[in-house]
């Protein structure tokens, strides 16, 4: 089946050649043994690449490339979106695909291509539905290999990443979870254009609250900085934030859009421990 998909690959010009597509393969050292874990990527640039937080946390992590493990300079973490970039101070990819605002619609038909040290994986799917925060459930079923993997539509554009699995519990059994690009777009175009990503914009450190961290779904504030505009606002660590102006939010990355582009003030309802209140961000 793996070798159908090669062939249709190269056949129908998706990439002018296997060898320059923009999915990586990222290794890292297991914790328990000395064999290597490995996981997939998307190169953004000659010198950066997108792959799981999960998989980089408190880990060294490199890119395996013709057999040759390539360390990065540092790691940048995208925690909200369980993502993280990979950064070379060399240009190592000839091959690579920056994200646009887009997020391919139910049915729309997509290719998810894996790289690890033995070849590509490639499995042909679509979406099914979107998830409260963001995450688009494929028609397909989880594969270890697929995690991290670049995900293309049919005009060869990124649409996103796979980011794990979830079980919509309707008898359909574990399905894979895409993150679409116009959920991290904005991320990655402005740390490749230098735009001050490593300064805090706000002053708040924060991740998706889910069920797993609280019964409250919004975005879950893990530290607030002192002095900063987020505590003049009145905003502390602990607080979720489960709606701006109104409208249900789900990661922090949707936050800072706003605060950067908005030429009005910003009402936040915050639930703090199990009280409910409003909080004004202003222009």
């Amino acid at each position: 089946m793996t070798s159908f998909f090669l062939i249709t690959l190269v056949a129908s010009g998706f990439f002018p050649s296997l060898f320059e597509s923009p999915a990586v393969s990222i290794g890292r050292e297991s914790e328990i043994n000395s064999f290597v874990e490995v996981c997939s990527g998307v190169a953004v640039s000659p010198s950066h690449v997108v792959t799981l937080f999960a998989f980089t946390e408190n880990s060294s992590v490199f890119v395996i490339k013709n057999g040759t493990r390539l360390f990065p300079d540092s790691v940048f973490n995208f925690r909200d979106m369980g993502l993280s970039v990979m950064i070379f101070h060399e240009e190592i990819f000839s091959s690579y695909e920056q994200p646009r605002n887009t997020s391919p619609a139910n049915g729309a038909a997509l290719m998810v291509i894996s790289n690890h040290p033995t070849g590509l994986s490639i499995v042909r799917t679509f979406p099914m539905e979107q998830l409260a925060d963001g995450a688009l459930l494929l028609a397909s079923p989880p594969e270890s290999e697929l995690m991290g993997a670049p995900v293309f539509d049919a005009y060869d554009r990124l649409a996103g990443i796979v980011t794990g699995s979830y079980n919509p519990g309707d008898g359909r059994g574990e399905l894979m979870a895409l993150v679409p690009c116009n959920l991290w777009f904005f991320w990655v175009e402005a740390f490749l254009s230098d735009a001050g990503m490593h300064t805090p914009l706000f002053g708040i450190t924060a991740m998706p609250a889910t069920s797993g961290l609280s019964p409250v779904q919004g975005i879950l504030l893990l530290d607030v900085e002192n002095n900063s505009p987020a505590e003049s606002c009145g905003l502390r660590e602990g607080d979720i934030i489960t709606e701006v102006n109104g409208e249900r939010v789900y990661h922090p990355e949707a936050l800072k859009v706003l605060i950067m582009n908005s030429s009005e003030d910003l009402d936040l309802t915050i639930q703090r421990d199990s009280d409910i209140s409003e909080i004004v961000i202003p222009k």
